[in-house]
């Protein structure tokens, strides 16, 4: 696998022989000028057997060589934070290539680079906004055949307009033309301080979803209902006369009276931008046998698409593609506790709709890498899917939005006008930590952690700022999204337990880098975090703080904060709390996850199955009665319909009903110690480790669990059931 991690001097090293490629865009800074084309042509003395074009992209791309697409990646490359680092692509395009004259063409699509879209984060704001632009060059057979200058052509393309949060506008009319041919504009300045090669799993189309029903608004327009909330866009065929027009609007929500929800994407996106969001145009060239098209420079999430038709125009066909990160899958679950299965389920979508090149809270209303939610729901994304690359993607994303006083923003990438002082704190900031942490546990690699090592430091060295008198923290959000606003758990002990964590994987990582002093520094802070915790929380008799559900399952999920000898105490005072309130949910983000751990930890796994599959609100099975299949962002099904943040039950499930529990890192070393919640008949998982596929299944006989598992050579099973 190439790493991510290279000086970034080496990203842009050429061979002094050759031609030095330059910067060169389209001149489309304006949001009203089309997505252009670079074009080069060339002669080739014959049909090559190698040829790479490799190219650094500001903003998205699509590169075809002779009319013919290279690759099926869509929404190409991925976003890096953009004013410091690129991403450099590499395209095969040897069987593109022949004898004689060649073309080579790169669309050009704003993306994240050129993110103009009045937002309430900002990025309209952006230092960096800039034309999109590439630079780079082709090879054949080793040899520089041509690089990126002004001897490039540019003219529009048909997309004639193009935002991440808007939408995609696209006049048929104009294909086949060259509106507005110039020579391509050689930037004078990189548009970033680094370019690397790219690692991150690049994005394409999956599944497709037909409608299940058609529904008529209040002004006539077709509303056409999926069946499933996506992340992507709608794909059609259509026939009718020249200049004739679709137009398409995306939401996952319907009033009573089959409009669109709207408000909450709008409230937060628009802000005064006269354009919609979430909005696609489609104008006829009225070709004969029809027209077939789909967005390139955006994507939506959705569960309905409103269709408004302007002149002769005839909708032959419309169906939904749900477009994600092209993980591998790594893991499987199967059970046949029908209601688990359901949840697994909507995990996963939830996960992939929220996986579009970069780890985001929706796909919608924001489609923001919120740091919070990628750091809560990451165990579940790599117990199911190879997702490891872009994780190192995302990390070095938060390193290089890092700003000089530790200080690391809630939301990469980050235009630096929002973020730092709103929204982060060490429930979000945990991502800088946990990273690093899981692809260690999960694949013995140390690299991300020594390529972050420098910034947990200085992150130390900042949230140290925000102490106390008593030595705690009180920073950020909390335990975001609770049942009940007025009970969240106390700021200071969610935050103050973090960052007891952050110093004792400090000590780890000081001490395997060979810095002893440090790992001593980092393990005496630790112990001074914990004895102000227990001291300002601990009341006696398993009570810490309030006896708020989250506040109880810290000590104990954060492993040696809990003071001596309480342990079982408070997991007894957790459960009893649970079983009170008749499982219901009484909890944010934060103790989504800690909670049912904490749990079956402590013997109540039983009590913990029943959190994730009993049906009434507040709870995970009721947000399924609603047919999205997906997870929500709140217990009061208000705002998004589709968050991945309370979906860690899914890894809870590998680690503690599978009962595969990692005891060395890269499972060198496992234990496989199933628990066996009641009302259960049968539960089996696979997994994907370093050195292959571990096995899990049991079922109940005879009112006993039967356990059957398999390991592969290499892996050494330490306890088992």
């Amino acid at each position: 696998m190439t790493s991510l991690f290279v000086a970034c001097a080496l990203c842009v090293v050429m061979a002094s022989a050759a031609p030095v490629p330059q910067w060169i865009s389209g001149d489309t800074l304006a949001p009203e000028k089309p997505a252009p084309v670079l074009e080069r042509t060339f002669s080739l003395p014959a049909a090559p057997s190698n040829a790479v074009f490799e190219i650094a992209v500001a903003g998205w791309c699509e590169v075809s060589v002779n009319d013919r697409k290279v690759g099926s990646d869509v929404l190409s490359p991925v976003t890096c934070q953009p004013d410091r680092r690129l991403s450099r692509v590499r395209f095969d395009v040897t069987e593109l290539l022949g004898a004689g004259e060649n073309r080579i063409c790169v669309l050009l699509g704003n993306g994240w680079f050129n993110c103009f879209t009045l937002c309430s984060w900002k990025f309209a704001e952006a230092a960096w906004l800039a034309a999109p632009q590439i630079r780079g060059r082709l090879t054949v057979e080793g040899q520089t055949v041509l690089v990126t200058d002004g001897s490039w052509r540019a003219y529009d393309s048909p997309i004639v307009f193009n935002a991440l949060r808007n939408g995609e506008w696209y006049d048929a009319r104009i294909e086949g033309t060259r509106p507005h041919e110039r020579t391509a504009k050689v930037e004078k300045y990189s548009p970033a301080g680094c370019e690397s090669p790219e690692i991150a799993v690049p994005c394409r189309e999956f599944e497709t979803f037909e409608p299940v029903r058609t529904l008529r608004s209040p002004d006539g327009a077709e509303i056409y209902d999926f069946g499933a909330n996506i992340a992507g866009w709608c794909e059609i065929e259509v026939s009718g006369a020249p200049g004739a027009k679709l137009t398409f609007d995306y939401d996952e929500s319907l009033t009573p009276s089959n409009t669109l929800l709207g408000h909450v994407i709008g409230h937060v996106v628009r802000h005064g931008d006269p354009r919609p969001a979430q909005h696609d145009e489609y104008t006829l060239a009225g070709r004969d046998g029809g027209e077939t098209w789909h967005p390139r420079f955006t994507y939506h999430g959705f569960r309905y698409v409103k269709v408004t038709r302007r002149g002769d125009v005839v909708l032959k066909a419309i169906r939904a593609r749900f477009v994600h990160s092209a993980f591998a899958r790594a893991g499987t679950i199967e059970t046949s506790d029908k209601a688990f299965a359901a949840l697994q389920a909507a995990t996963e979508r939830s996960y992939l709709s929220n996986f579009v090149g970069i780890p985001t809270d929706c796909p919608h209303r924001e489609k923001n890498g919120w740091t919070g939610d990628a750091q809560l729901a990451m165990e579940t994304g790599l117990w199911n899917f190879a997702s490891r690359r872009s994780y190192e993607h995302f990390l070095q994303m938060m390193v290089d939005a890092q700003r000089p006083n530790g200080a690391v923003p809630c939301i990469v990438p980050c235009a630096q006008k929002f973020g730092y002082a709103w929204g982060s704190g060490p429930a979000w900031d945990a991502i800088l930590f946990e990273i690093p942490w899981q692809l260690y546990r999960h694949f013995a690699d140390d690299r991300a952690a020594r390529m972050a090592w420098q910034a947990m430091k200085s992150y130390l060295d900042f949230i140290e700022t925000k102490a106390d008198a008593d030595g705690l923290f009180a920073y950020g959000l909390g335990d975001w999204c609770t049942t009940d606003r007025s009970r969240i758990a106390d700021l200071r002990v969610t935050d103050s337990a973090y960052v007891y964590s952050f110093y004792r994987r400090a000590a780890f990582w000081a001490a395997r880098f060979g810095e002893p002093d440090y790992a001593s520094k980092a393990h005496r802070r630790a112990d001074a975090i914990r004895a102000a915790f227990n001291k300002a929380f601990y009341k006696g008799d398993g009570l810490y703080a309030q006896g708020r559900w989250t506040e109880l399952a810290a000590p104990l999920f954060f492993k040696g904060l809990c003071a001596d000898g309480a342990e079982a105490a408070v997991a007894a005072r957790l459960a009893e709390a649970v079983r009170a309130n008749g499982h219901k949910a009484d909890f944010g983000i934060l103790g989504a996850k800690w909670v049912p751990r904490v749990l079956a930890d402590y013997g109540y796994v039983d009590d913990a199955w029943r959190l994730f599959t009993q049906p009434e609100q507040p709870g995970w099975m009721h947000w399924l009665t609603f047919g999205d299949g997906t997870l929500r962002e709140c217990w009061d099904d208000k705002n998004s319909h589709n968050h991945i943040m309370f979906g860690d039950l899914s890894a809870w499930a590998y680690e503690y009903v599978a009962g595969i529990v990692p005891i060395e890192p890269g499972f060198r070393k496992v234990a496989i110690r199933p628990h066996f919640p009641k009302g259960v008949e049968a539960f089996s998982v696979t997994h994907q480790t370093p050195y292959g596929e571990i096995r899990v299944s049991w079922k109940m006989q005879g009112g006993k669990p039967v356990v059957d598992s398999s390991v592969p050579d290499g892996i050494e099973v330490v306890g088992r059931h």
